[in-house]
């Protein structure tokens, strides 16, 4: 039986993001870098939102994570450790977004990577010091 990754699945779900190398805690904040350095990948993007029903008074009570499904071979790297580390990705918006968990997808049968899965949560960078 041959079996279907979900990029072969659902061709119209796919949109084109970027990725690049981000710094993050620096002592002017987390750094991005200039537009030249992103690189485009292809991701199906599955978005979901999470609350906690009793928050302190200065919680924030509702994030939103999102999902997205990337293909392996357009990625910097497949080193989950390094992927929440040390990169960053943006939406066709303009939307930038810190990588918060990674994880990756396999064929359960052939055991070969199919995806990898990046959790996401939207947040602001400051210029890159080429910018400045």
């Amino acid at each position: 039986m041959l079996s279907t990754t979900v990029f072969q699945a659902f061709p119209n779900a796919i949109e084109e993001w970027t990725i690049a190398a981000c710094k993050y805690s620096t002592i002017t904040g987390n750094i991005i870098p200039d537009a030249d350095d992103w690189q485009n990948i292809h991701v199906i993007v599955d978005e979901g939102s999470n609350s906690d029903p009793n928050p302190s008074p200065n919680a924030a009570g509702i994030s939103s994570d999102t999902l997205l499904y990337c293909q392996p071979n357009e990625l910097p790297t497949i080193d989950t450790a390094d992927l929440t580390a040390n990169y960053g990705v943006a939406d066709p918006y303009g939307k930038t977004y810190a990588i918060i968990d990674a994880g990756i997808g396999k064929n359960q049968e052939t055991g070969q990577i199919e995806h990898v899965e990046l959790r996401i949560r939207q947040t602001n960078y400051g210029a890159s010091h080429g910018n400045n």
